[in-house]
């Protein structure tokens, strides 16, 4: 429901921290054009009062960048959730920003957070047959054991649907059997929306309580000229934000 990107940064003690960056206001849509100065008995404009004596006290330099939320409540716990894991990561000495060796040791592949996440052997499948498919989907969250080649089985009978369940098996380092009849004749649709419902599904199943699991995470991927950044939240609460913008055509439709 809303995103705040928090920044830390130390500075060499002998000065005060600053908030050097608030862009959180204003607080939600509503009230129009000025958003709300009270979420239950708190004044909203004494938000930026804590962070900026906090920041001042601590000696460390603040930035908090709301992204987007149109809700007053879900801004305000997003900034001080973004706020509780930046310190995390700088206490711990880690950017997670960038892949150093640190971070490697505490969240690659041969540390021993993926390593116990792979000892839980989480797995989810999913057999679904209606009027217009038959699908089966069965997910494995092991780090691709049998190599990126026999761990990913994928057969939807779309060829650019195949590509998409391969690559995000192959990057995530999960195994994928994805099999789907549908009835192409008619469209792809059928096949497309139910294949996705069924991953979703088998997904949900395999991280069962998300014990153990990061709730929240962010990554970046490039390929060509296109750059594109995620943001995950484990929240149980469904919901996609995008600004995805598939072609430059006069109407802006998109394509995929």
């Amino acid at each position: 429901e809303a995103l705040v990107e928090c920044i830390l940064t130390t500075g060499s003690g002998d000065t005060d921290g600053k908030l050097s960056t608030f862009t959180l206001p204003p607080y939600g849509i509503y009230p129009a054009g000025k958003g709300r100065s009270q979420i239950g008995k708190m004044q909203t404009q004494y938000v930026e009062t804590f962070f900026s004596q906090l920041a001042k006290s601590s000696g460390i330099d603040i930035s908090l960048v709301k992204v987007r939320g149109d809700n007053g409540h879900h801004v305000v716990e997003s900034a001080f959730k973004a706020f509780s894991r930046a310190l995390r990561n700088l206490i711990d000495g880690i950017n997670t920003n960038s892949e150093s060796e640190k971070f490697e040791s505490m969240w690659g592949v041969k540390s021993h957070s993926y390593k116990s996440g792979l000892e839980m052997c989480r797995e989810g499948k999913l057999e679904r047959s209606t009027k217009e498919t038959s699908i089966l989907v069965h997910i494995m969250l092991n780090g691709l054991l049998k190599g990126p080649d026999e761990s990913v089985v994928v057969d939807t009978g779309i060829k650019t649907l195949d590509q998409f369940i391969s690559i995000l098996a192959r990057e995530s380092l999960i195994s994928i059997e994805a099999k789907c009849r549908g009835d192409l004749y008619v469209d792809d649709h059928h096949t497309s929306e139910d294949v996705s419902i069924a991953l979703g599904q088998v997904l949900n199943i395999a991280f069962g309580t998300k014990a153990g699991l990061n709730r929240m995470w962010c990554a970046t991927g490039t390929y060509g000229d296109a750059e594109v950044e995620v943001i995950m939240d484990l929240s149980n609460r469904p919901c996609l934000n995008h600004n995805l913008s598939l072609s430059s055509n006069p109407n802006n439709e998109e394509y995929a």
